[in-house]
């Protein structure tokens, strides 16, 4: 009697898991850059709103000294030098729906001093202004999705 040789069988079944493998392996690296790509998105926006925060302090702070100049603010910044600065933090309204984080912008403001030029006396100010999503700008314990931008303006009167 004659020995038959028998065929191989189960390779398909071999290949199928392979392949049901390797598309896993793919699928759950799509999944993660995907969440990668929305947390770096969100990140980004908030950087921005921050930077926008801080804008908005700048222009606070350099209408208060130029149109206002015998408010508060002005006034204190004009007593202050560089190295002991007044500084004033106020919270910006939410106007986007989505938006669940408040921003807040802290305005830094010293003058190194006056000069007089042509009989008229020109007080120079530096002013810094901080935007960001904590309770104070800038935060001692930043979390995860902090975000803070700051802006300088030296402007003179």
């Amino acid at each position: 009697m004659r020995h038959r040789p028998r065929r191989a069988r189960g390779f398909a079944l071999a290949l199928a898991v392979f392949i049901i493998v390797v598309l896993a392996a793919i699928g759950a690296y799509l999944l993660s850059a995907s969440n990668t790509q929305i947390a770096a998105s969100a990140l980004d926006e908030q950087g921005a709103r921050a930077y926008q925060a801080a804008r908005a302090g700048l222009e606070w702070g350099a209408y208060q000294v130029l149109q206002a100049p015998g408010g508060a603010f002005a006034t204190a910044c004009a007593g202050a030098s560089l190295g002991s600065p007044t500084s004033t933090t106020f919270s910006l309204p939410n106007i986007s729906p989505s938006a669940t984080v408040a921003f807040r912008a802290t305005v830094t403001c010293g003058s190194p001093g006056s000069e007089t030029e042509g009989g008229v006396t020109v007080r120079t100010y530096r002013l810094t202004s901080t935007g960001c999503n904590a309770a104070s700008c800038p935060s001692g314990s930043p979390g995860a999705n902090y975000a803070e931008r700051q802006l300088q303006l030296t402007i003179a009167n």
